[in-house]
């Protein structure tokens, strides 16, 4: 259909593309003057303290293999601060932000573990989401929130909220850019010790809730290095030597019913496999195609600074029905906890198997609020 309408006349390809672009904003318009009519819009409540609400000292001696946490996937890139990769010109918010809250406003939402890459730009530390580890060997990739106004903000969270605990999962490290020694250095100096919980050789199946309250467990995966404010994990679906490992299965799709088959399959066989270092960790992300990323909010904004090879591009991304992250994620959140609530009553997640992490794209309350009603479940209170 792009070529057919590419041999037309220049000037009824203008207005086709003008007219096509009209009619599908105006669609969009009212489709959103319905919505906010006939629906509350979604607000992100404060639950700066719910552990300590829900984990009272009933709860205390309970190990993270106890309980479920949300989380956060690249928790940083609810902002596009700079892009960087051989092709960054292609990349763009729609292609590269998983989160619309900033990490302290997702403290406040009640996210308790977060996935942190750190990278270097100009000296300063971000928070990135790359293709490769090192942005210079990467395609393209996007730097998000900086490193220590974060790790700041964590630190004043938690003098405030002491009953709190928080989980930092860092990993694709690019050692050219900064020594993984060093980095954890200055994590641990900008969120002061007294909030950097010290693991020594204790294993995640030993560490009590009580024993994290006002603290951050770093978690790194990488070779160890002398380090005692760092518990060195791994992410493998075997077993592992390592005082952490996160069970999980990346889908790597951007069909729903594709990603709900990955995780079912992942539960099922976790029935016999769950090893005592063990976190079990729900992935429940829709990732773009190799095309969907390449063209998607990219209309109008080519090189050749011409209205009819820009049209093309927006007809060709609504013909395709190409996402954003953010537009995948909210569509398969909208039916997340129905389907967990399917596996547990067919006991595909039962008391050997259930989820420790939900881990989410455009993380806020409302995955809060449904660890929250887990927590207080039959299926974690045996």
């Amino acid at each position: 259909m792009i070529f057919s309408i590419l041999s037309l006349p220049s000037k009824v390809k203008y207005s086709f593309c003008i007219t096509l672009l009209s009619l599908i904003l105006s669609a969009n318009l009212l489709y959103a003057q319905r919505a906010v009519k006939g629906k509350i819009p979604v607000v992100n409540l404060d639950f700066s303290h719910w552990q300590g609400d829900l984990f009272s000292t009933v709860k205390g001696y309970h190990t993270l293999k106890d309980i479920v946490l949300p989380g956060s996937h690249d928790a940083g890139m609810s902002v596009l601060t700079a892009t960087g990769g051989s092709q960054k010109g292609t990349i763009n918010q729609c292609n590269t932000l998983t989160q619309t809250l900033n990490i302290a406003r997702q403290l406040q939402s009640g996210i308790r573990m977060f996935d942190l890459r750190v990278g270097v730009l100009k000296d300063t530390l971000y928070l990135k989401h790359s293709s490769s580890d090192c942005m210079e060997d990467a395609i393209g990739g996007g730097y998000g929130e900086m490193l220590e106004p974060v790790l700041l903000a964590t630190k004043a969270f938690l003098e405030k909220n002491k009953t709190e605990f928080l989980i930092f999962s860092l990993s694709h490290f690019c050692p050219k850019e900064i020594a993984v020694a060093k980095l954890a250095e200055k994590m641990t100096a900008l969120l002061g010790k007294e909030h950097v919980y010290l693991p020594g050789r204790k294993r995640i199946g030993d560490i009590k809730i009580e024993e994290l309250r006002g603290k951050v467990l770093l978690a790194f995966e990488t070779p160890q290095f002398e380090a005692p404010g760092i518990m060195f994990n791994t992410m493998v679906s075997g077993s592992s030597d390592a005082s952490l490992n996160f069970q999980r299965a990346y889908a790597a799709t951007n069909n729903l019913k594709k990603l709900i088959l990955v995780q079912a399959s992942f539960f099922t066989a976790l029935k016999s496999q769950q090893n005592a270092n063990d976190l079990i960790r729900v992935d429940w992300q829709l990732t773009q195609s190799p095309q969907e990323a390449a063209m998607v909010c990219n209309a109008f904004e080519s090189d050749q600074n011409s209205p009819l090879f820009d049209g093309a591009i927006f007809l060709t991304n609504v013909l395709s029905k190409h996402k954003s992250i953010i537009t995948h994620a909210r569509r398969a959140n909208k039916v997340f906890k129905d389907q967990v609530n399917k596996w547990i009553a067919d006991e595909t997640i039962n008391s050997k198997n259930k989820p420790n992490i939900l881990y989410v794209d455009d993380a806020g309350s409302w995955i809060t609020q449904y660890c929250m009603e887990l927590n207080m479940s039959a299926l974690y209170n045996k």
